[in-house]
C-alpha cells in the first residue's frame, strides 16, 4: 500500500474492466471500502468533514457509474468478487465496509458472500431494504422502486434527467433539487450553497458517461437481491436517522428481525443526509476497531 493515486483513478480487473476509486485519508490507518448511494460516485465523501488523519477510505464506484466501466448482466451478488479483487490488487489484507443508502444492499452482499476473516465488519447507513419491506413503496424511495419495475420508461426518464443535470447551471440545479425534495429540518439546514453544489457535482459524476449504472441499480433494488439477509453471520452496524424522509425509519424493522449479529443506532432528529455528515467519523472509528 505504498502508492495510491488521489483523484480520477481506476483499477483494472482481470477481466479487463476498470473500476473507479478515490482515496480519503492516510494509508497507515485501517482500510475501509466505501460504497456510494444512488446516484453517487467515488467523490461522494467530499461533502463530509472527514478526520483524514484518522481514516483510510477507498471509495469505489459500481460498474456504470463515474469512470467505472459498465459490466453486462452485473448483479448485486457479483460485487463481492470485485471488492476482493481490488483488495488483493491493493495488497489490503483486512478491511471493513461502509455502505450508504443505495450502497447498503451491496455492502450486505459482501457480508453474505465474503466468509473469510478478510472482511472485519460492515456498517449500513440509512440503507435500503428489500423492495417488499414496509416503507419501501413510499415517497422518494418508492419512486426509485417504481423506476426499477419499469425499465423502459425509467431508461428514457434517466436519459432526460442526465442531460438536464449535465447541462444546467450548478447553483440552479441545486436550488431546484432542494425545492422539490422533501427534507427534514436538519437536512435543509445542512445544505447551504457550498454543500449543495458538491452534491450536484457528485450526481453529475455518477452519470457523466451514461446512465447504465443508475438504471441497472434501480432494477436490482426493485427485485430479489440474490441472497438471504437472515443468513448473514458478519457483524453489521446499522445507522438510521428517525427523521429520514428518503428511506423511512420503518425499514429498520426488517433489519431488527432478520440480522442476527447486529448493533442498531437510531439517531434522533437526523435525516438521510445529516446522519452521514454528523456521524461518519464515528462510524469509521467503529468499523476500524
Amino acid at each position: 500500500m505504498k502508492f495510491f493515486p488521489k483523484n480520477g483513478s481506476s483499477i483494472k480487473l482481470k477481466d479487463g474492466n476498470r473500476i473507479g476509486f478515490n482515496i480519503f485519508g492516510e494509508s497507515n490507518n485501517f482500510p475501509i471500502f466505501y460504497f456510494h448511494g444512488w446516484p453517487g460516485s467515488r467523490f461522494e465523501l467530499r461533502n463530509i468533514p472527514l478526520k483524514k488523519k484518522k481514516c483510510f477510505i477507498i471509495a469505489i464506484e459500481r460498474p456504470g457509474y463515474g469512470i467505472s466501466d459498465p459490466i453486462p448482466n452485473f448483479k448485486i451478488k457479483d460485487w463481492p468478487k470485485i471488492v476482493l479483487e481490488i483488495a488483493n490488487k491493493l495488497k489490503i489484507k483486512k478491511f471493513s465496509i461502509i455502505g450508504v443508502s443505495g450502497g447498503g444492499p451491496f455492502a450486505l452482499s459482501c457480508a453474505y458472500y465474503i466468509n473469510s476473516k478478510k472482511l472485519k465488519s460492515v456498517a449500513i447507513v440509512c440503507g435500503l431494504a428489500p423492495n417488499n419491506v414496509k416503507g419501501m413503496n413510499n415517497g422518494r424511495i418508492g419512486m426509485l422502486m417504481s423506476y426499477g419495475k419499469k425499465p423502459i420508461i425509467s431508461w428514457l426518464l434517466l436519459i432526460f434527467l442526465r442531460a438536464k443535470i449535465l447541462n444546467s447551471n450548478l447553483e440552479k440545479s441545486f436550488y431546484n433539487w432542494k425545492r422539490k425534495i422533501p427534507l427534514p429540518r436538519k437536512d435543509k439546514k445542512l445544505f447551504n450553497i457550498e454543500r449543495g453544489m458538491k452534491l450536484i457535482k457528485n450526481f453529475r459524476e455518477a452519470v457523466k458517461y451514461g446512465v447504465t449504472g443508475v438504471h441497472r441499480d434501480a432494477n436490482l433494488y426493485a427485485n430479489y437481491w440474490g441472497f438471504d439477509v437472515s443468513k448473514i453471520k458478519k457483524k453489521i452496524f446499522v445507522w438510521h436517522g428517525n427523521k429520514d424522509l428518503t428511506v423511512p425509519i420503518s425499514t429498520l424493522d426488517f433489519y431488527k428481525k432478520n440480522l442476527k449479529n447486529k448493533n442498531i443506532y437510531i439517531k434522533k432528529n437526523e435525516g438521510h443526509f445529516s446522519i452521514c455528515y454528523n456521524f461518519m467519523n464515528d462510524i469509521i472509528q467503529q468499523v476500524s476497531e
